[in-house]
């Protein structure tokens, strides 16, 4: 008697969950949107989020880079600051103007990682790129003047004093800030060009997809 009991338990279980299995695929059929939900889901799933598979070592480098720019743009304005009092003032004030912007700017890349913590960094703001770009564009113009203005005065000169002799070595100084700079701008104009690409790419498609539909 119990083993009768037990096996018609047995049956209605797997007709309860035969049924079960029938309605849930005719709700899948009738609905649509939950299959597109479904893909969607399991294409995010498949897909890297872009925050966690960047390379570590591309901010580590920027880092860097702007330190080094910073430390070089002081070393610039310790160089020529000297000769402020002296003659040909205004090349020396151009001098120094372009070592404190270039500080600036690169203590601003430096400290606003700090500042924005849990936001999107500056590197990942498409919309910031191309200004980015121009300014580094901007940078690499001041940096070339300046290597050509005091290239012009002091490359070959050889005569005695150590302000002739700082100033030579200030120029290789400006040389080596104008190629960190070419640098970092063809570094953001890169970003600048894959983001345009990216963003054509993601049009195409969608076109694509509003004359398949």
């Amino acid at each position: 008697m119990w083993f009768a009991i037990f096996k018609l338990l047995r049956v209605g279980v797997k007709e309860a969950k035969k049924h079960k299995a029938k309605k849930n695929g005719a709700n899948a059929d009738s609905d649509p949107d939950s299959n597109i939900d479904l893909s969607t889901t399991a294409r995010a799933h498949a897909m890297p989020d872009s925050t966690t598979a960047r390379n570590p070592l591309k901010p580590l480098l920027e880092t860097l880079l702007r330190f080094i720019q910073f430390a070089f743009g002081l070393a610039v304005i310790g160089l020529y600051a000297q000769d402020l009092h002296g003659r040909h003032p205004p090349a020396w004030v151009y001098a120094v103007v372009t070592g404190f912007l270039a500080c600036a700017t690169a203590l601003i890349y430096l400290v606003l990682p700090f500042v924005m913590k849990g936001r999107v960094p500056l590197a990942q703001r498409a919309g910031l790129h191309l200004p980015l770009f121009v300014w580094e564009a901007v940078m690499c113009v001041l940096w070339l003047t300046l290597f050509g203005i005091f290239g012009k005065m002091y490359i070959g000169v050889y005569t005695e004093g150590d302000g002739v002799k700082r100033m030579r070595h200030a120029v290789w100084v400006d040389l080596v800030n104008l190629g960190l700079w070419v640098g970092t701008m063809v570094w953001a104009g890169m970003r600048w060009w894959k983001g345009v690409k990216g963003e054509r790419g993601v049009k195409e498609e969608d076109v694509e997809k509003g004359v398949v539909v």
